[in-house]
């Protein structure tokens, strides 16, 4: 496989044809019989399916042959080289025709993110993180500087995050992990709060954040398989 700049272009042009065909016409368009519930009581919809297959398939072209995916859940060969696909994020959103929903792509080795890639298909914003700079539409940017708290803590978060965060302004969830970190890339949030996420959800997220230089309760950034289940809050100094 090749990682250049001509794979994040051909990539970034793969995902807005998928979009253009199955994500953009169905948002808040679905079907019941294209909606069910998964044994976790998360939603799935018909188009998660066929945009997952899609993404196997061209990442499987692209040469990645360990793929762990949302959706197929994917038995990986090998957990120390492995691609992380989760292709709606944001599915309630994508039900209810809220324009909050992502595509997220990671690539780990050994522990450390190789790559990440945050698609919001709504603007046709193409963020990635590669050789520890991020760029949105193959353009590097740089982090904002933040200089108050912005984001949102439930009850319980507020008491166990107390001395990381104490003020701050509200600003509710998105209901996607992708597009909270968006929001950050954008200056329109400062720290976002993670419990008990997936693989494919956590490792982009984390692979941005590292690279914005922002702290977290986890004792290193490492992309380990023990931190899922962690309660994590990752916040950018002020």
């Amino acid at each position: 496989m090749i990682i250049d700049i001509n794979f994040f272009n051909q990539t970034h042009n793969f995902f807005k044809d998928v979009s253009k065909e199955y994500l953009l016409p169905n948002l808040g368009n679905l079907e019941k019989d294209q909606v069910s519930e998964k044994s976790d009581h998360s939603l799935v919809t018909h188009f998660d399916l066929i945009i997952e297959n899609e993404l196997i398939q061209y990442f499987k072209e692209k040469g990645f042959d360990n793929i762990i995916s949302e959706e197929n859940n994917s038995d990986l060969h090998d957990y120390n080289h492995y691609l992380t696909i989760d292709p709606i994020d944001g599915t309630r959103n994508f039900i209810n025709g809220i324009n909050k929903v992502v595509i997220m792509v990671s690539f780990i080795n050994d522990n450390k993110s190789i790559f990440s890639i945050i698609y919001d298909p709504i603007k046709n914003n193409f963020y990635h993180s590669f050789e520890n700079k991020i760029f949105k539409n193959h353009k590097h940017i740089s982090p904002k500087k933040y200089y108050h708290h912005i984001g949102f803590l439930g009850s319980h978060a507020k008491d166990f995050f107390k001395n990381e965060i104490s003020d701050y302004t509200e600003k509710k969830r998105s209901r996607s992990i992708g597009y909270d970190v968006i929001e950050i890339l954008e200056g329109d949030r400062t720290f976002m709060t993670i419990y008990g996420s997936k693989i494919w959800d956590l490792f982009p997220a984390m692979s941005f954040l590292k690279n914005l230089n922002f702290k977290s309760n986890l004792k290193t950034f490492d992309f380990d398989f023990n931190i899922l289940n962690k309660k994590i809050i990752f916040y950018a100094k002020i």
